[in-house]
């Protein structure tokens, strides 16, 4: 039997404590730790079905995406890339179209704002912000579902107050959108 060197018994003896001391040296995290939201993988339909589309990990998590309006000069479609406002920042409001807030930054002018057009996941949620200072005044907004949906109920928006949201969440077995804030 070969009896090890005192050089190989001391680096023994230091990995040991090493470990005994939480394996801080030892199991490093090689991935990166956190999520932005913007992964996207290819979501297949089961063992070796066929691909369905994307899957994103702000989906996953419950996060939502959102678009700044800095402006609304009139009737929109959320998840349309243009139309009667201007977007600040990113992501575009394509981004909406599978759920999230659109928060509208100063007094829309009045606008009829249609909900995201089918395909839609089952149980997504949208939201219409206002995140201005003030309530919404004088002109009138609502929202309307588009070709194929309806809405549960009337969603006027004209006087929807500072910090509020309007929220939608879709029902695909009965192509409804359906209040829930």
């Amino acid at each position: 039997m070969r009896v090890p060197t005192p050089r190989v018994a001391l680096v023994g003896v230091a990995l040991s404590g090493l470990i005994a001391a939480g394996g801080y040296l030892i199991a490093q995290p090689i991935g990166q730790s956190a999520l932005s939201g913007n992964e996207c993988w290819n979501a297949g339909q089961g063992p070796g079905g066929p691909s369905t589309g994307f899957m994103c990990a702000n989906t996953l998590r419950g996060g939502t995406a959102n678009a700044i309006l800095a402006t609304v000069t009139g009737s929109f479609t959320i998840g349309v890339t243009s139309g009667n406002f201007t977007v600040t920042g990113t992501p575009n409001m394509a981004a909406i179209g599978t759920g999230g807030n659109v928060l509208i930054a100063a007094q829309p002018s009045a606008a009829t704002i249609t909900m995201p057009p089918i395909p839609i996941p089952d149980g997504a949620i949208v939201g219409v912000c206002n995140v201005t200072s003030a309530a919404f005044a004088t002109n009138v907004v609502t929202l309307a579902a588009n070709t194929g949906q309806t809405l549960n109920q009337t969603a006027t928006l004209t006087t929807l107050a500072a910090g509020v949201c309007a929220r939608e969440q879709w029902n695909q077995s009965q192509l409804t959108w359906y209040r829930v804030q």
